[in-house]
């Protein structure tokens, strides 16, 4: 009998040590679940990180393109009175660099920009009157002479060159003689260095 009421007290020991177990662990579990936000709490801080998230994307993607310091400015002129167009090229000005496009459309608000990148930007620009770059280049006395020719046809002597004709070949000499009519800077100083 002593083994059986000793089995009986295990028994109701082990049954006890259970049941506070199983308190224990159910206790410590709604500790933990009071702790952490419900599904829905979870789903609103989750939406609004996806908010965040998508702000976050949205500036990423409309980074606007800036002027480099490296950047070229071409200026297409066209000139309607002569036909002509004209195209120089420059180096962005300092205060325009970092500029957006529409800081360069308010800067050369007169010109309309035909293409905008951080490396190059094109201007163009239509003009009634004449291009003022029309020349012709002939013999003058010893030396070779540039004229400016305007929209009536009178010409009129720009410069004097150092390039002395007398040591230019007869063939040279006869197309200065007749007068070699060039159109734009960039034509001009090709032609004069020809003859250099």
């Amino acid at each position: 009998m002593k083994k059986s009421w000793i089995i009986v007290l295990i028994s109701i020991v082990l049954l006890m040590l259970g049941i506070l177990l199983g308190i224990y662990d159910y206790q410590k579990a709604r500790a933990k679940d009071s702790n952490m936000p419900q599904n829905t709490q979870l789903a609103e801080k989750r939406e609004y990180i996806n908010e965040e998230e998508k702000q976050n994307l949205i500036e990423t993607l409309s980074t606007e393109e800036k002027v480099s310091p490296n950047c070229s400015i071409v200026q297409k002129e066209y000139f309607k009175g002569c036909d002509h167009l004209i195209r120089t090229v420059k180096e962005i000005p300092e205060e325009c660099i970092n500029y957006t496009k529409e800081q360069i459309e308010k800067r050369y608000k007169e010109w309309k920009i035909e293409e905008f990148s951080s490396n190059q930007i094109i201007i163009y620009q239509e003009e009634e009157g004449f291009c003022g770059q029309h020349y012709k280049i002939k013999e003058y006395g010893q030396v070779i002479g540039i004229y400016s020719v305007d929209e009536k046809g009178v010409e009129t002597l720009k410069q004097e060159t150092e390039i002395q004709t007398m040591y230019l070949p007869e063939e040279d000499l006869k197309k200065l003689r007749q007068g070699i009519e060039v159109i734009g800077d960039t034509q001009l100083y090709s032609t004069i260095e020809d003859f250099e």
